[in-house]
């Protein structure tokens, strides 16, 4: 019941936003774009999904949706960040005055770079998962806490997780695709979504034996639900600048021009 509940209200939000023509989604491999990927297979078809990921060539976001590409049946486009295309992507990023740490541009180059080849496909609305991991409890911050018994401080630590990732990260993400012309659509954080999640106990979100808590539970129940596979339903997580290859290849550049430092060649460049 809970599972076809939540399956209901994210194809409800995903058929709410579906363009007339192609649809483009920001593809990691993991459970969270896997999971959408899958009810837009359900709902327009495989013929109308553009996938993309972006990442160094050998990153963990490459390699994964590669493999989710293969399970589910899709062509994926991969971008393969390089220095050169990083370069180019931090003097877009920054006539745009949307970062002001290098945390925010290690977020912002993939983003960039993939939403900007969807737009050269004609894509116009754009699919991303973000808002699972707040909603679902898919930190491992969140595990930690639980295994202390303290499920109110870990409902607590999720909100204003939730509440960050509204009021700063997806800004920059709309100010970004907005100035590709692309639409950012979050099915994971419609409201009735989010009603949904917040409604349910943390014990619910955060399963199993306390010393080795399972996370995100409910997801990787309506992943098997939708008929994924365990490999990518339990792939770890691993932030989006981190599974790309991003930061890493930024310390490359950095130390390239001479800094050691991220924060002080940002200061340099910005």
């Amino acid at each position: 019941m809970i599972l076809n509940q939540l399956k209901d209200y994210l194809s409800d939000f995903i058929h709410q936003n579906l363009s007339i023509e192609e649809v483009g989604i920001l593809y990691s491999g993991g459970i969270d774009s896997s999971i959408i990927i899958k009810i837009l297979i359900e709902e327009i078809g495989i013929n109308r999904i553009k996938p993309v990921t972006v990442g160094v060539k050998e990153s963990h976001d490459v390699q994964n949706a590669l493999n989710g590409g293969r399970e589910l049946g899709f062509e994926l486009n991969v971008c393969l960040l390089d220095s050169s295309l990083v370069n180019s992507a931090i003097e877009r990023i920054f006539k745009m005055n949307v970062v002001s740490d290098v945390g925010k541009l290690a977020i912002a180059i993939p983003l960039f770079v993939g939403m900007k080849f969807l737009s050269q496909k004609n894509v116009r609305v754009v699919f991303l998962g973000q808002g699972a991991d707040e909603l679902f409890g898919g930190y491992k911050k969140y595990a930690e806490l639980y295994r202390e018994s303290k499920e109110a401080e870990v409902s607590k630590m999720m909100h204003n997780d939730l509440l960050s990732l509204v009021t700063d990260q997806m800004i920059m993400e709309k100010q970004i695709a907005k100035y590709i012309g692309i639409t950012l659509v979050y099915p994971f954080l419609s409201p009735t979504v989010i009603k949904f999640a917040q409604s349910i106990p943390i014990r619910k979100h955060i399963i199993g034996n306390k010393d080795q808590p399972i996370r995100k539970a409910l997801l990787r129940n309506l992943a098997e639900n939708l008929g994924l596979s365990a490999k990518i339903s339990n792939q770890p997580k691993k932030a989006l600048q981190y599974g790309s290859g991003t930061v890493k290849l930024l310390r490359k550049i950095a130390k390239e021009a001479g800094y050691s430092n991220l924060p002080l060649w940002f200061e340099s460049i910005s």
